[in-house]
């Protein structure tokens, strides 16, 4: 159905009034930039680097490489996967948000045009997902090969190093071209290609030729952040901290550049004023998401490095920030698996990959911040303390088991390390990514029970144009098929739900949230765990005013694709661990009660299609089937739901 202008009209200023002046003002600028053609002469088009004298490009190597044996004796085992991958890299494959192999293809278009013909859609590349084309182009493979290099001296993976690279240069002209659209994205290649020479500057293949063109590369890139900053202040997420970074990391490679006092400048204070604004006291992360998270930490820890070569710190206000959200990540990580809740945006970044952990592996981020920002280890010794080694963090000798890393009934969790279960109640102060308010997580074990969907694609044909976003999908309460918030448009939500908890104790947490006021109800929930084990979730659905009419409320769990026996208010599942089950009961006498199963978009019980039910994403571009298990009833508020799990070496 097409919009009207009067709608089209009345949605634009909303989302002007819930966003704030200063967001869409920034947004303002940097279209005019585009569209007046401002950017493109800011950015010219260059079919070489702009010339400068070799003194002025000579790098400064400011990285201190940490010992080969040190490596070694913290992780053997899984520096023989850094060679395996380096070896699929050099065969012309690489692992696509850390997933599956794809063919690396660095020259997405022939002569390409400005990128900002692109940025104003007169030009499209034919993936209709840009993100395929930006992540072989983030040269998070240059990493790997180098470090494959570095740690085994073989000259193959310099040799591949380069011919990749001066392929890239030559495909992609500087500010040519879909690779050169997202100031992000040209900061993070960056980043990567001065951590790269860094590994391979002694290799026989990097030639002083070779290393003068990357440096002068650097400068290219560098030079091509400033002119749009006004689209990261806007976002007020990681793409101002990316560029931010980058600039500083750009001046300390290239201090005899005459624009490095700049980019040291204005890196350093969008950075101070990008954590101050997107981190909340409590550690919250303005994106919601612990995969983007994770990427600010990472940021966080680079800037402190350069600034600690320059004999600096970090503001004490900074500090505090990054420190309140290292401790809330690691209070969401399972110490067994290293994994964390799948919540929010996942776009499969792990930038910079210079640990060995796999990429759902968040133990050595939550190590490396934790020592770097709260002065100790959040884990005991282990192999993913190899970042540390590698951003020269030290690492305190003996086994004394680490402190705490907060109060978990801060943040709203439950259990110890063996089962535990987290309530999302959130106060948004910036753009909500999922419609996820009273989602619930349960791990046990280290397997995760309920999980979070993730994201799939942000850019696909309909259903799945960031089709897991949705509250359906989520394991919480949607009432009459509506979302807890009105979707906007692909990333915008409007009319934002917002939690409150009611109650927090070691025993029990119950919040509630404010997204169907309009239906003229609120949904509560609490959480606690069973006598025996396992966990009770409760839902009530509380009228703000007289209904009369029925109305349809439905709990989902979304779980992993196991063998499972459906009776009429239970479902036991055969998990890796053993069986579970989950069993349902409401109170009252509801009009009507239903409990159905969906994997992989369709229901199990009576063939009806529901595209987004019955998936989850592990990283961005995959989705597997899980089991999406509805338990429905319909009558008039109240309404009163228990789910309850249970293991199978619990009594009765």
């Amino acid at each position: 159905m097409q919009m009207s202008g009067l709608n089209r009209f009345s949605l634009k200023f909303k989302t002007l009034f819930q966003l704030g002046f200063k967001q869409s003002s920034q947004f303002l600028i940097y279209q005019l930039g585009l569209r007046s053609g401002y950017f493109t002469k800011r950015t010219p088009a260059l079919a070489v680097s702009e010339p400068l004298e070799d003194t002025l490009l000579k790098p400064n190597w400011f990285l201190n490489l940490p010992e080969k044996i040190a490596l070694r004796q913290i992780n053997a085992a899984q520096i023989q996967t850094v060679y395996a991958e380096a070896d699929e890299i050099a065969q012309g494959k690489i692992r696509f948000f850390g997933g599956n192999l794809k063919t690396l293809n660095l020259a997405p278009v022939v002569d390409p045009p400005h990128w900002s013909v692109y940025e104003r859609g007169a030009a499209r590349v034919e993936d209709e997902d840009i993100k395929n084309v930006w992540e072989p182009a983030r040269f998070n493979w240059a990493v790997t090969l180098a470090k494959a290099y570095y740690l085994s001296g073989e000259e193959c993976y310099a040799a591949a190093f380069w011919h990749y690279f001066e392929n890239f240069i030559e495909a992609n002209p500087v500010n040519c071209g879909p690779n050169w659209t997202s100031a992000q994205e040209v900061s993070l290649r960056m980043q990567a290609l001065i951590i790269s020479a860094h590994l391979l500057a002694n290799a026989a293949e990097s030639t002083d030729e070779r290393l003068r063109t990357l440096c002068a590369n650097v400068a290219d890139h560098a030079r091509r952040i400033p002119p749009t900053i006004s689209y990261a202040k806007a976002q007020n997420n990681n793409h101002l901290l990316s560029e931010a970074v980058g600039l500083y990391a750009a001046s300390q490679f290239l201090p005899r550049h005459p624009a490095s006092a700049e980019w040291r400048k204005k890196g350093l204070r969008w950075f101070n004023q990008g954590i101050e604004a997107q981190i909340d006291i409590d550690g919250t992360y303005a994106q919601h998401s612990t995969n983007y998270h994770r990427l600010m930490l990472v940021l966080a820890l680079w800037m402190q490095l350069f600034l600690e070569k320059e004999n600096k710190i970090l503001d004490d206000a900074v500090l505090n920030k990054l420190a309140a959200a290292t401790a809330w990540l690691g209070l969401r990580l399972d110490p067994g698996s290293g994994q964390v809740p799948n919540l929010g945006h996942n776009d499969g970044s792990n930038i910079l990959p210079l640990s060995s952990a796999a990429f759902n592996d968040y133990r050595p981020v939550v190590q490396a911040a934790s020592r770097a920002f709260r002065a100790c280890p959040a884990l005991p010794p282990g192999p993913w303390d190899d970042l540390c080694l590698w951003l020269d963090i030290p690492i305190q000798s003996g086994n004394n088991p680490p402190p705490s890393s907060g109060n978990r009934l801060d943040q709203l969790i439950l259990g110890d390390a063996r089962d535990w279960a987290a309530l999302r109640a959130a106060q948004f102060h910036s753009r909500p990514a999922h419609a996820d308010q009273l989602h619930v997580d349960i791990w046990h074990k280290g397997i995760n029970i309920a999980l979070d969907p993730g994201t799939f694609r942000y850019n696909a044909p309909p259903p799945w144009e960031n089709g897991l976003i949705g509250t359906a999908v989520h394991n919480t309460l949607t009432i009459n098929n509506r979302d807890q918030m009105t979707r906007a448009s692909k990333f915008l939500w409007l009319d934002w739900a917002q939690a409150q908890v009611e109650m927090c104790s070691p025993q029990e947490i119950r919040a509630s949230h404010n997204g169907y006021r309009h239906l003229g109800v609120l949904h509560y929930r609490s959480l606690r765990q069973g006598d025996s084990g396992g966990w009770v979730i409760e839902d009530e659905v509380l009228p703000l005013r007289e209904i009369t009419e029925d109305y349809t409320a439905v709990v989902n769990w979304l779980l992993p694709d196991w063998l499972f026996v459906l009776a009429q208010d239970n479902v036991s599942l055969k998990s890796p661990d053993g069986k579970i089950t989950l069993s349902f009961s409401t109170a009252g006498l509801p009009a009507a009660v239903s409990l159905d199963i969906f994997k992989a978009g369709q229901s199990l019980t009576n063939g009806e299609s529901a595209d987004h039910l019955g998936w989850y994403s592990p990283t961005y571009g995959e989705k597997i089937p899980a089991l999406s298990i509805q338990y429905k009833i319909i009558q008039k508020p109240p309404i009163q739901i228990h789910s309850v799990f249970r293991w199978a070496d619990e009594p009765g």
